[in-house]
């Protein structure tokens, strides 16, 4: 909405001294101040993004300056913008071979800052009075990539906030509970904050903490889901549901579990869950839940806390490499940028058709590749052409390795000669670790 509560004030004197003749002037000047003021919103990022590309061809033309303090200054400079700039720098070419090598410095130092990133919490900073929750959780999904939303009264609720550098996670929660809400994790991939006001709709006995970008939760499952897991008799057992979720902007390909155990205040372990139990992550998921089983003696005893461990193994900052139409001897063309060689190792054709064979290898796969459970063919080909860009039409794994896959992407039904090929995959796979102890004594009672 427009703050159109600027010029109510000029409005005001104009209606008053320039009644009559005055109000044509009256009308010059809102309707210019309108115009400059929509130019202003609706071109300012556009704007903001021409001056950053200007900014990054002067320093990408400094690289090539013939005093070396000049260049180095240009180098660092680049690098101090981040590794937003990256797409920006992949369209360059260099005027020589230190411009080239200055520039692979800079994306290699930029792709491991963000690779580190990628990997830590988000972290939020907000601070203000009676805001809805609909416009609060708007700022927090800008700031950090994260959709989290509300629907109904809930998000029309106006509260006042006041995070610096909080983690996400703790935002989240500490809102729910501010509003007297629950957090759900949607079959998107998003979060959704809703309001808890129907008695064992949700779950009141529960424990929280948190490891990096995960949110552990453990809490005892309802009557109903009790009696669906545990046979007749079992009165002296008890379902715990273990939930872990990871910010949505997060794409992990597996879940590695376990092991979870139960300790005793003796620090006798009872294992519940079996080490290394592989989950993988299909679709845009947020969350994975599982159920163990727990003596419910053990569990009264005082001290006794669930503690366990996994891994998710998460590609991130995601890359499109692009490969013209070789030529009889120029198979295979390698290019390695950040973690990854990426290798085009067959083009053939027929009128209207292409097959590529394109191959990603990792130097750190942290078992991304184990099962091949396919959370890469979920990455993007396109074919391009004089006046056109196709995305695949099938395609088939040529080769599963453990630090990597081949896969063959077929097009069809193309209007003209191909002339390249672009394949989008992750720069690099990070393994997130963590662990976890959680105390029974709030949950069993």
């Amino acid at each position: 909405m427009l703050p159109c509560s600027r010029f109510w004030s000029c409005w005001q004197l104009l209606d008053v001294s320039l009644r009559g003749r005055g109000m044509r002037l009256w009308a010059v000047f809102f309707a210019v101040s309108f115009v400059v003021l929509c130019n202003e919103i609706r071109y300012g990022p556009l704007a903001a993004e021409q001056d950053l590309r200007e900014q990054i061809a002067r320093l990408v033309a400094a690289l090539d300056a013939p005093q070396r303090s000049v260049r180095d200054s240009a180098e660092k400079e680049l690098e101090a913008l981040g590794w937003r700039i990256l797409p920006e720098l992949s369209e360059v070419v260099p005027s020589s071979p230190e411009v080239a090598q200055r520039l692979a410095r800079i994306r290699e130092r930029l792709i491991a800052q963000r690779v580190h990133q990628e990997a830590m919490e988000s972290r939020v900073t907000l601070q203000v009075e009676q805001t809805s929750l609909e416009a609060i959780l708007s700022a927090i999904q800008s700031q950090t990539g994260n959709t989290v939303t509300a629907r109904g009264e809930l998000a029309r609720e106006r509260i006042s906030v006041s995070y610096h550098d909080a983690p996400f996670w703790k935002v989240i929660d500490g809102l729910a509970e501010q509003t007297r809400a629950e957090v759900t994790l949607e079959s998107d991939g998003g979060v959704e904050l809703l309001r808890n006001e129907n008695s064992g709709k949700f779950f009141t006995q529960r424990q929280v903490t948190y490891a990096g970008p995960v949110r552990i939760t453990v809490e005892k499952a309802s009557n109903e889901q009790q009696n669906q897991t545990l046979a007749p008799r079992s009165a002296e057992r008890m379902v715990l549901n273990v939930t872990l979720a990871w910010e949505p902007r997060l794409r992990p390909a597996v879940l590695w579990w376990g092991p979870v155990e139960l300790v005793t205040a003796s620090e006798v372990h009872h294992v519940l869950l079996p080490s290394r139990r592989e989950i993988p992550i299909m679709g845009p998921r947020c969350g994975v839940e599982t159920a163990v089983v727990v003596d419910g003696e053990l569990g009264k005893g005082q001290g006794a806390t669930i503690r366990g461990a996994f891994e998710l193994v998460l590609p991130v900052c995601s890359e499109t490499f692009r490969f013209a139409r070789p030529g009889e001897k120029s198979i295979p063309a390698r290019k390695r940028v950040g973690d990854v060689t990426v290798t085009l190792t067959s083009w053939s054709e027929k009128p209207g058709m292409v097959a590529v064979g394109l191959r990603a290898q990792y130097g750190e796969p942290h078992d991304a590749f184990a099962s091949h459970r396919g959370w890469f063919y979920r990455w993007q080909a396109e074919i391009e052409g004089n006046g056109y860009r196709k995305t695949f039409d099938r395609l088939e794994a040529l080769w599963l390795g453990d630090d990597g896959v081949e896969l063959v992407y077929r097009f069809s039904g193309l209007p003209g000669p191909a002339t390249a090929v672009r394949w989008t995959v992750p720069l690099a796979i990070v393994k997130i670790p963590a662990e976890f102890d959680i105390a029974l004594e709030k949950l069993i009672q």
